[in-house]
């Protein structure tokens, strides 16, 4: 089976639009046509019809979507293990939402490193969608993500969960906070929702940052207020170099790890969850 229709089959299926499919594969929109029409043939099925929204996948097209994607990381995987290399040596790609990877991916790699020095490890940041993506591709092995997406057939569990803390450079109290000092940061979708119901003052304030990376570091050098990780503040808490605003609400964000559910090395898969498991913990204070 052509693999090349395979990839354009399941990008068409995931943008559902075939000018956005054919821009994406820089083809044209007939080749993608011709493509699908070739799958369809080989198949003796219709995959796709166009509907309002697009091009939606028939049942027919809904069934195969797993097979293609299973098609599609095989290939990845086989081209990886077929890497000249010495020895024994295994390959482990993972990937991490940004304001994951500063630490815990950094921490999750480092730890698997330490008890596998042997290990090829490839580390990637991106969003969760993307990294849902490249795992369904096969480009990544597991990723750890804050959106549990399970439209792309993949394995999903929540690995831990991010208690979201209001700190400030200085501020103890709600009342010391003001939208002149308070960095907004965009945490999602469900996150945004609830900031804006228990916090309508500081919603439109004029700083506010796409993710989380630059947040501890602004309020460290220009000083304010924003919502950051326990994880990740809980040192400077206790140094007293940032203080918590004590009466302001606190959020919770779940994070989840996504993996292929027929990996090649299930003792690696295994592997690096447990290790995950041991680094989300850690990073964790008791309260």
């Amino acid at each position: 089976m052509d693999l090349q229709a395979i990839k354009t089959f399941l990008t068409l299926a995931d943008l559902k639009r075939l000018s956005l499919c054919a821009e994406q594969l820089c083809l044209t929109k007939s080749a993608v046509s011709a493509r699908i029409k070739q799958l369809e043939e080989q198949l003796n099925q219709q995959l796709f019809r166009r509907s309002n929204e697009g091009m939606d996948l028939t049942p027919a097209g809904r069934q195969f979507y797993q097979h293609a994607m299973a098609l599609q990381q095989r290939w990845q995987r086989a081209k990886r293990e077929l890497v000249p290399r010495e020895g024994n040596a295994r390959w482990l790609r993972l990937g991490a939402h940004p304001s994951l990877a500063t630490d815990l991916l950094f921490k999750w790699g480092s730890a698997l490193n330490r008890q596998d020095p042997g290990l090829i490890l490839h580390l990637e940041a991106d969003y969760s969608s993307e990294i849902v993506r490249q795992v369904s591709a096969g480009a990544v092995d597991i990723g750890l993500i804050f959106v549990a997406d399970t439209t792309a057939g993949l394995v999903v569990e929540q690995a831990g969960e991010d208690r979201l803390l209001m700190v400030a450079n200085g501020a103890t109290a709600l009342a010391q906070v003001s939208a002149d000092n308070y960095l907004y940061i965009d945490w999602g979708w469900g996150y945004n929702a609830a900031h804006s119901e228990r916090l309508p003052q500081l919603q439109s304030g004029r700083l506010s940052c796409g993710f989380a990376g630059p947040g501890l570091p602004w309020l460290l050098e220009n000083g304010g207020a924003a919502y950051l990780p326990e994880r990740q503040v809980s040192a400077l808490l206790k140094s007293g170099t940032l203080t918590r605003v004590e009466d302001a609400p606190e959020f919770k964000r779940p994070i989840f790890v996504t993996y292929a559910r027929d990996a090649l090395d299930a003792a690696l898969l295994q592997l690096a969850l447990d290790t995950l498991a041991e680094v989300i913990d850690s990073a964790h204070p008791p309260h």
